[in-house]
């Protein structure tokens, strides 16, 4: 049975919900999905909005992620799609700049990588040769000219595109690991063990939208498998439909 938008925009709140409370704890603000006025698209965040604070093994607060998402239906007007997502990391207490942040933007223009992380702080090396840097793109060109900051939280590293990109779980699982964050009321090992459950669900979820994206990549993977697939010829003949054709251009995107 297929959900319309808002009941979709629901259950990927409750995931979330159950994601942040599983390290953060009971009390962790809900998140909910909010209708967006005059638009057909909900925003998913906490509310209220007060971002998800991790600890250390004292209960001093380490970090806050303060978590956005907006969605919409695909281009199948079928499935929940994420418009824009946002996961920005900040010290914990008084942090108002982000550490780094985590961001993905459907359409991104200006031919940035559409899912990507940006770093904040400073690298005088790197930030020199931002400055002197080459001038085959309008990006690169107006920097050497003096005519764009030269910053680090400037740039953007693709961390795979619209179809492999980190959800949630990884930058939480990072933060367990690097700065030895502790979940409330359960052991690391546990934290760890129910994010890497909550990965797969989400990998195989994106599995099945790249499928979508390249069905004759698919077909060849089941066959060398030794599945036997071929496309209904009653679809073409009752429905005038055909193949459907791979979305290269979903596949290229940085």
């Amino acid at each position: 049975m297929e959900l319309d938008l808002q009941e979709q925009a629901n259950r990927f709140a409750s995931q979330q919900t159950r994601v942040a409370r599983a390290l953060v704890g009971d009390d962790c603000p809900a998140f909910v999905a909010i209708e967006v006025a005059g638009s057909d698209a909900f925003t998913v965040r906490q509310e209220p909005a007060s971002g998800l604070v991790l600890r250390d093994g004292t209960n001093r607060p380490l970090l806050r992620l303060e978590v956005r998402y907006e969605c919409v239906l695909d281009g199948h007007r079928t499935y929940l799609a994420i418009e824009k997502a946002e996961v920005h990391v900040f010290v914990e207490p008084d942090g108002r700049s982000p550490l780094f942040r985590y961001e993905y933007v459907r359409n991104l223009r200006d031919k940035l990588p559409c899912a990507h992380i940006q770093f904040h702080g400073t690298h005088a090396e790197l930030e020199a040769r931002m400055a002197d840097a080459g001038d085959s793109t309008p990006r690169a060109k107006k920097r050497k000219n003096g005519k764009r900051p030269v910053l680090l939280s400037d740039l953007h590293f693709p961390v795979g595109g619209p179809r492999f990109r980190p959800p949630l779980e990884d930058v939480l699982a990072m933060l367990i690991v690097e700065f030895g964050v502790k979940p409330n009321g359960h052991s690391v090992k546990k934290a760890l063990d129910f994010l890497a459950s909550e990965r797969e669900q989400w990998r195989r979820t994106q599995v099945a939208v790249v499928v979508r994206d390249a069905p004759s990549k698919a077909v060849d993977t089941l066959r060398d498998l030794g599945y036997v697939v071929k496309w209904p010829w009653w679809r073409r003949v009752l429905r005038c439909q055909t193949e459907p054709n791979d979305n290269v251009k979903k596949l290229r995107r940085l």
